[in-house]
Order: C-alpha cells, then structure tokens, then sequence
C-alpha cells in the first residue's frame, strides 16, 4: 500500500503542532531536506531521533533544495561532497532535487527558476543527476516546479523531466499542488500536464496548500506557499493520479513550520492531516511494473539519447549568463519584454519569447524574497 507522510520542518511551532500525529501513527514515511540544516548550529534532538528512526525503517526520502540540478555555476562539488557525508550518517530511500536552478550572478541562492528545454540544458541536468548517482545507493530523481515565466515553460516541463530521468532511470517525485499551479496559471488542462510527465517513473507525490495573490494587472494567481490546508479539488486529483502511477510508494505532505502560528492552526493542520491520510489509505494498491518511458529522439547523443553529449564550454557561459541576467532583471522588476529583450543578447540559443507578464512578476516577488546576495 501507498505510505502516508510529511516533510519534516525543525521549527519549535511545527512540534507542536505535528508530533501527536506522530504519536497517533499515521507518519508513515518521512521527508527531509537534509541540506536545509547544513552549516547550521545544530538540530533539536526530537528532529534527530525521528530522522533515525525512519532511516532504520528504511523510510526517510531525502529531498535537496540547494544543488541547483540545472544551475550552470555553483557549489555543486561541495553540495555533493556534503551529500556524501549525510548518507554516510543515514539512509534514504531516494534523493531527489528540483528540475530548475538557485542563484546565479548576484545571488548565491534564489526560489528555483525553470531552464529553457535545450540539448545542453538536458545533458547539463543529466550530468548533475549522475553525479548524484554515483556518490548514493539508492534511485535519484527530480521534482517539478510550479514556478514558470511562460505557458510554453509549463508545457515543455513534461518533456524535459522525461529526457532528464530516462538516461538515468531516475525518479519523479510528482508535486500536484505545482502542476495544479500552472494549470490554473498557465489555462492549460491539467490533463495536457499530467501526459506528457513519466508517470510510471512516478514513486513519491506531494501534496500542499497555498493561496491566491493578485498581481498590478489585476489578475489572480495560484501560489505554491505552503502555508495553507490541502484543499479538497487537490484530494480528488490524487485519487484520479494516484491509479496512473504504478510505482508509487509515497504520499507527503508539505506545510512551512513557521506558518503554524497558533493553537487553532495546530489543530486544524492535525485535522487534515488525519482527513488525508484517510484519503492516501483509501488508494488502490499500486501495480509495480516496469519503467517504460523513454527520452524524446531528438537530442544529440551517442546511443540515442541516453547519453547526451556533455554541453560546451560556451554553451556553460550561455547558460551561466542567462541565469546570472534573470536573477538580476528580476531582482530590478523588468518588465517581460525588457527581460527577453536582455536575454537575447545575452544568450540568444536559450532567449525565450512570449514570456508572460503577470507570472514574470510572481518569479520576481519569489526572487526578492528568498533571494541571498552573495
């Protein structure tokens, strides 16, 4: 059957407010951005204990935020040297990381921002999810984000997760509070999103609430902020996904513990908790079968695509460009047309067209407020 869990927060509020949970026995699995906690002072003891007692049951999933899988300069030899030393002390499931980037230029770390479905944008994710690979014994996967500039950045995410994940057999942790996001966002049927994802590749789902916001034009968005109850629309789509992936193993369940600000908010979070661990016990059993999505035929590689070639030197200075440029026109509040315009000439092989106003504006109060300057 189907695990029910949720992403562990260190925070006193989140103890509060989740430990009787734990005590009732519904946490079944438990997720854990391990490198949240890196270079920090030092973790409570009860966040320690139950991240060892889920690692002996063999179900803590370790989830990354800080690797950018697609980010063309950064820490990643570090990250991964630091990987090595947290699997070394437990063990995980899996491990995955978002199919996007943090920081670049100015910033050493940003909200992830999605890449532009390129040969070298491809072959730099599949090159960073071996890396991974090679330092782990266990599968290694992506996560797809809510965050777009462009319906076309939410239609091509399908394909690009698929060509990233196929040379490496890899994982999709498939977050459906992000692609109810673009859906709505992007006025593209969820439908169209949901096919053109790997769903046998599928083992974890997330599950989140977040809220409306209202951008300058006057437009209503949906935000991925967890900081809300999962609302019901998104229960029913488990149930209609849920049947689609054969290798689903785990359900989480993603509330900021800084957002647990009062008793009334403890028991209402205890309260859903309960009604969708209901829900995800109710799933029919998943049928494990074999994997058998494959990569697009239309990357340069050496076998067919599961190998594609490593991109060049300059297309690593491209990419790095446009990164560092969207961070930074972000930061200022350009409008979308300044900001392709300034992508052009930085970096016309990924430039992208027809980027969307009111979602630039979202990405750029995303980048304001996780932003960290260097």
């Amino acid at each position: 059957m189907t695990k029910f869990g949720l992403s562990l927060m260190p925070e006193p509020a989140f103890a509060l407010a989740a430990l009787p949970v734990f005590d009732e026995g519904l946490i079944e699995c438990l997720e854990w951005s391990f490198d949240m906690g890196w270079g920090s002072t030092g973790r409570p003891a009860w966040v320690d204990a139950l991240l060892d007692e889920y690692s002996t049951a063999g179900w803590l999933l370790g989830h990354g935020v800080s690797y950018s899988l697609l980010g063309a300069h950064g820490n990643h030899q570090r990250w991964l040297r630091r990987l090595a030393n947290e699997v070394d002390e437990r063990s995980y499931r899996w491990i995955t990381e978002h199919v996007g980037f943090v920081g670049a230029g100015r910033f050493t770390f940003s909200a992830p921002m999605p890449m532009p479905m390129t040969r070298d944008v491809v072959a730099l994710g599949v090159q960073r999810l071996r890396d991974i690979a090679t330092i782990v014994d266990c599968p290694v996967g992506v996560e797809n984000l809510a965050t777009c500039l462009s319906t076309q950045d939410a239609v091509e995410q399908g394909r690009l997760v698929r060509d990233l994940l196929s040379p490496v057999d890899g994982i999709l942790l498939l977050d459906l509070h992000n692609l109810w996001c673009q859906s709505l966002n992007c006025d593209v049927d969820i439908e169209t999103l949901l096919t053109a994802l790997p769903l046998d590749r599928v083992r974890e789902i997330h599950l989140a609430g977040g809220r409306e916001s209202s951008t300058a034009s006057g437009r209503s968005l949906r935000r991925d902020t967890h900081d809300q109850l999962v609302p019901p629309t998104l229960l029913e789509l488990l149930e209609r996904v849920a049947p689609r992936c054969p290798n689903l193993e785990a359900v989480i369940y993603e509330r900021l513990g800084t957002s647990l600000t009062d008793v009334a908010a403890h028991n209402a979070y205890r309260a859903d908790l309960r009604t969708v661990s209901q829900v995800v016990a109710g799933l029919p059993a998943p049928d494990p079968a074999p994997v058998m999505t494959s990569p697009e035929a239309t990357l340069e590689s050496s076998d067919g695509g599961l190998n594609p070639m490593p991109p060049s030197g300059r297309a690593m200075d491209q990419m790095a460009q446009y990164q560092a440029n969207l961070l930074d026109c972000l930061d200022r509040g350009r409008s979308h047309h300044e900001i392709e315009g300034e992508l052009r000439n930085a970096a016309p092989q990924l430039a992208p067209d027809h980027m969307d106003d009111d979602l630039v504006e979202v990405a750029a109060q995303l980048t304001r407020t996780w932003g960290v300057l260097a």
